[in-house]
């Protein structure tokens, strides 16, 4: 049961005789009653002083614990923006360096194209003067054939007409006139046809 002031003021006592003497005893209680309203007062003070302090303390503790989380969130936004910048940043890096290796396959490739195209060309025009030599060789076979007839037409002609040749001398004359001019024939056929065929190569 708790007492308050105002039962301490109200509170009487039996009367006795020789007992104590009833004003003080009042003015006692009187005393003991004020004091024990100011403490209660003071102890109220205190209480609320104190539930103010607690849901301040409540309210730094819950601001402590939003920085904690918001300081936490903003390390591990950090360290997932920097691996995320590194991983990025090392991804740049490897399609860099398979782009230029690319391009260097590329480069070398189409300078071994290149060396091909000039060894072929190299080749082409050695094909080329060895067939025009030829050519050239050929005509003039040809010519000297050509000219060589010529001239045996014309010796032909002159032993034709000597008068002092017998019938049978001249038959005789004619007759390997034939057979050399033949064969020269087919000597300038086969390389006729040999002309043909170099013409048809190039």
């Amino acid at each position: 049961m708790k007492i308050t002031p105002l039962d301490i003021k109200k509170q009487e006592f039996g009367k006795k005789l020789n007992g104590y003497r009833p004003d003080e005893v009042n003015s006692f209680l009187d005393m003991v009653a004020d004091e024990m309203e100011d403490l209660l007062k003071k102890n109220l003070e205190f209480e609320e002083k104190v539930k103010s302090l607690e849901e301040k303390l409540s309210n730094y503790t819950r601001i402590e614990d939003v920085l904690q989380d918001t300081l936490l969130t903003t390390q591990k936004s950090a360290e997932e923006t920097k691996s995320s910048a590194e991983l990025k940043a090392k991804n740049i890096i490897d399609e860099a360096n398979i782009s230029a290796n690319k391009i260097i396959a590329e480069g070398r490739e189409e300078l071994l194209k290149i060396q091909k195209e000039i060894e072929d060309l190299k080749n082409q025009k050695e094909i080329y003067l060895i067939n025009f030599r030829s050519l050239l060789d050929t005509q003039r076979s040809l010519l000297e054939m050509v000219e060589k007839r010529n001239e045996e037409k014309r010796s032909y002609l002159r032993i034709k007409m000597k008068p002092d040749l017998s019938e049978e001398d001249l038959e005789r004359v004619v007759n390997d006139f034939e057979r050399q001019y033949d064969s020269k024939s087919k000597n300038s056929e086969d390389s006729g046809g040999e002309l043909n065929r170099l013409k048809d190569q190039d």
